[in-house]
Order: C-alpha cells, then sequence, then structure tokens
C-alpha cells in the first residue's frame, strides 16, 4: 500500500463542492468559494464537473462511499468512514465518485472527457466490462463492479482486487464463454430484438436444446440476459463477448487468400478481416491493402493450410480455427467465381475487431454497429 499523500480539506458550497488531494504541497483539484474569483477555464470544468461527479455531502454520495468502503474491508484493509470521507490504512481519502449502472466503453470514455484533466474518479456500477475496464486503466481511474472487483487508485491508496461475496453462488462449471455460450451470443446479437429462448436460438446454432437451454441459464446467470423477458442486455453482451473473444493461435502464410482458396477448398474459408468489415460499412483506411485473415471451419482444412506456413516468406494472409461452428454470414456478399470464400456477418468482424484494445475498439465505436449502443 503506498502512502505518499496528505488530504487536503473538502467543503460544500451550494451547487459546487470540492474535493481535493495534495500531492508534494500542491492541491490536485480546489474549488474556490464564492468570495474570490476564478477564471472562465475554472468555471467551465466546474459545469462539467457537476455533470460528472456525485455532489460531496449528499446522501448519495455518503452511500456510495460507504459502499466502497465496505469493498475494501473484505479485503483485510483498515477502513473507517466520516461523512463520505474514506480513511484507508490510516490514509484519509475523498473519492470523486460517479454513479452509473452498465456504462459501456464508450461512456466511460465521454465520462473521463467531461472530467477535469488529471482529476481521478471512482466509477460505482452494476456491471464493467473488461473492455470499460481497460478504458478506466488507461485514464487512471478506478472502479467497483458490484458483480465483485474494486480498483481505488487515487495518491495514498492503490489496489486492483477481485473481491469475495458473501453467499455468492459458486461458479464452478457455469462459465457461459464455451462455444455453444459464444453461438448463443451471436445469436442475440444478430437478432437482438428476439427473445432468447432455448428452442428458438437451438434450432438456429444447430445445438441441442437441452445444451442451448443450459448456456442461456448461464447467461441469465451473469446478468446478460433478462430472466423475465429473455431479452439481451445490449450494449453490454456485446462488449463482454468481444473481451472474451479468441483472437490467438493465427498462422502466417505466404500465400495470397485467392491462392490458399484453392488449396484447401474455399467452402472452409471466412474471411473476418477489415476488408470484410468495410463490406458491410466500417470505415478502415487502407483495408484492402493488409493481409486477409480467414477462419477456417475444419480440422482437416486447417492441417492443410498449416502445411504451407513458411515463416520465413512475407506474410500474404492469415488463417485461424473458427471459434465457434455456427458462424453467421453476410449475405449480401456470397460466393462467386471471383471470390469463392464467404464473408462473415458483420458483427463476427466486430468481435474480431473489438478484441483489439488499441485501435479495434474505436473502429467498432465509429462503424455503429454494436446492439443498443447509442450511436
Amino acid at each position: 500500500m503506498l502512502r505518499d499523500a496528505k488530504p487536503a480539506d473538502w467543503r460544500s458550497s451550494g451547487a459546487l463542492f470540492a474535493v481535493g488531494l495534495r500531492q508534494n504541497g500542491a492541491a490536485m483539484f480546489g474549488v474556490r468559494d464564492g468570495t474570490n474569483r476564478a477564471s472562465s477555464k475554472m468555471r467551465a470544468s466546474l459545469i462539467s464537473l457537476c455533470s460528472v461527479f456525485v455532489t460531496a455531502q449528499t446522501q448519495e454520495y455518503v452511500d456510495l462511499s460507504r459502499e466502497v468502503g465496505d469493498a475494501l474491508g473484505t479485503l483485510g484493509l483498515d477502513v473507517r468512514e466520516e461523512g463520505g470521507v474514506l480513511t484507508v490504512d490510516g490514509n484519509r481519502v475523498a473519492l470523486n465518485l460517479v454513479s452509473r449502472a452498465h456504462p459501456t466503453p464508450a461512456d466511460l470514455s465521454q465520462l473521463m472527457e467531461a472530467a477535469p484533466a488529471r482529476l481521478p474518479a471512482v466509477i460505482v456500477a452494476d456491471r464493467i466490462s473488461e473492455p470499460g475496464r481497460q478504458e478506466l486503466r488507461r485514464g487512471g481511474w478506478g472502479w467497483l463492479d458490484r458483480r465483485g472487483h474494486v480498483r481505488i487508485w487515487t495518491p495514498g491508496v492503490r489496489i486492483e482486487s477481485a473481491l469475495s461475496i458473501e453467499g455468492a453462488p459458486r461458479q464452478r462449471g457455469r462459465n457461459p464463454w464455451t462455444v455453444v455460450g459464444l453461438e448463443v451470443v451471436l445469436a442475440a446479437l444478430v437478432n437482438p430484438d428476439e427473445p432468447v429462448t432455448a428452442r428458438r436460438v437451438a434450432r438456429r446454432i444447430g445445438r441441442s436444446v437441452s445444451a442451448t437451454h443450459e448456456l442461456i441459464d448461464r447467461l441469465v446467470n451473469v446478468g446478460l440476459i433478462g430472466p423475465s423477458t429473455h431479452l439481451p442486455l445490449l450494449p453490454e453482451l456485446f462488449w463482454e463477448a468481444a473481451a472474451r473473444w479468441p483472437d490467438d493461435g493465427w498462422l502466417p502464410l505466404p500465400v495470397d487468400v485467392s491462392e490458399l482458396a484453392g488449396t484447401i477448398t474455399s467452402d472452409n474459408l471466412v474471411r473476418v478481416d477489415e476488408r470484410a468489415a468495410t463490406l458491410a460499412g466500417a470505415r478502415i483506411p487502407a483495408a484492402g491493402d493488409l493481409p486477409a485473415r480467414c477462419y477456417v471451419t475444419s480440422p482437416g482444412a486447417l492441417r492443410r493450410a498449416r502445411r504451407l506456413v513458411d515463416r520465413d516468406q512475407p506474410t500474404r494472409c492469415w488463417v485461424r480455427r473458427s471459434p465457434v461452428v455456427w458462424l453467421p454470414e453476410n449475405t449480401d456478399w456470397p460466393p462467386d467465381d471471383e471470390h469463392p470464400w464467404r464473408v462473415a456477418h458483420p458483427l463476427v468482424c466486430a468481435l474480431r475487431l473489438a478484441a483489439d484494445p488499441a485501435r479495434g475498439r474505436e473502429i467498432v465505436d465509429g462503424w455503429g454497429i454494436v446492439p443498443g449502443a447509442d450511436n
């Protein structure tokens, strides 16, 4: 535990409030009261601040602060609370708190942009996906994910840890992110307005009703499908799936996709690359200049492709085994004589792109393909 800061006093003044931490004698953030003159830049920051953070000394702020304190207490830390201000292992910490239900990565990015520069805060939410957590880490912010994870990253207290929730059901054997689980998720994303029921989905993905029902039940248990409505929670379902979408094990091939199609049978090739995404409206500069990326849908075809690997030659195409058996396609671009391979459904391309937290997620956000997102 780091102890590198001393807390400054914080006061409430009308609709404005101040929560400051001093580091090396300099205030990280402060609000002048009505007797002083603030610059126009400070006033603009205050307007932005008050629209983002929960106002200090309100009951909502105190309740959220106590919730964070209780979470830290389960980790064995000495936590005390007074008026919403926490003392953690002797370090007095006044947190800047934001309350949200199910923020998406885009929501969190906008929140951090709206907040004053270099002002860390803590998001308290029912659910924060792994891509959302990555956004917060990049911004130096913390969170309390009520499903059982906490990160506090302020001067004096720096901790990130899973939480042991008393009374929570054991999760062994309840992982929803199996091959069948990903197929259920794909079916829900492709048809976001349809109820996710076992018979309907099993018929679509070619699985047994019992296996499909089991995976739907697991997704219900983690809050991604409504137990009564049977509708997917969007856009959270997409981002949770993107964080777990398999994207490793790509094989570099020294042949282009046309030559590959003649070697392993084009029926076994499904393009999922940037070019495939642009066919469905994604804006990706120079997508056609990148090596093709294809899923291979049969083990035999993948074995034949593996024989072509020559790491001493330039890569002209990438292949890997498809992470799912049921792989929806872009029906607007069926195979033809010039392009005999299949093209993956836009949401499959989006999931693969979003697995890249750097460039891919930005492309997907700009694409507007994620169901339920504010585009």
